[in-house]
């Protein structure tokens, strides 16, 4: 009888656990859920799988493993020991992997101004006088942006050299040669 409740508990929150992973990795659509401790608020959904997420897992895990080991005969007491420790590890290992994955995700919304004092790379040669530009790589907001640039110091900058910006002007930057 009950490894027939630990067997639909885990069938259950094993579907609902891939139904919310399925949304949020295709659709976008994430369920957050934010705590308020005190007067502080903490968004415990940050980057990896999310309270919601790790209890289902922890649920699905655990209750599939107690239900396989009381099948087979073991200890309910060992059984539920190392049910436990596998659904924390299940946790674990989801909340690493979902952390691996939206490691790379990176905001688009940024600004030209927010490249103020970043160093970077020239891409594009930046000749000496100032009515070109070249094109430098800056990694603003998690990802590398390509900006046009002009040499501050009024010198040839060639590609591949390391370069700050010092100045920003509504379509260039003005850019130092980093020693």
């Amino acid at each position: 009888m009950i490894t027939t409740i630990l067997f639909w508990v885990s069938v259950i929150a094993g579907g609902i656990l891939i139904l919310l992973m399925l949304l949020s990795l295709i659709g976008g659509i994430d369920i957050d859920t934010d705590l308020e401790l005190g007067s502080t608020d903490v968004e415990t959904d940050s980057g990896g799988i999310g309270l919601f997420k790790g209890f289902l897992t922890f649920i699905s895990v655990s209750s599939w493993v107690i239900k396989i080991l009381l099948a087979s005969n073991k200890h309910p007491g060992i059984a539920v020991g190392i049910g436990v420790l596998t659904g924390v590890l299940a946790f674990l290992l989801l909340n690493y992997l979902f952390r691996l994955l939206l490691k790379n995700e990176s905001n688009v919304n940024w600004q030209i101004s927010d490249s103020l004092f970043q160093k970077g790379e020239v891409y594009l040669r930046i000749p000496a006088d100032q009515k070109n530009n070249g094109i430098i790589h800056v990694k603003i907001k998690g990802a590398m942006r390509e900006i046009k640039a002009r040499s501050a110091e009024k010198i040839e900058i060639k590609t591949g050299d390391p370069i700050r910006v010092v100045e920003v002007d509504e379509d260039y930057v003005l850019v130092k040669k980093e020693i």
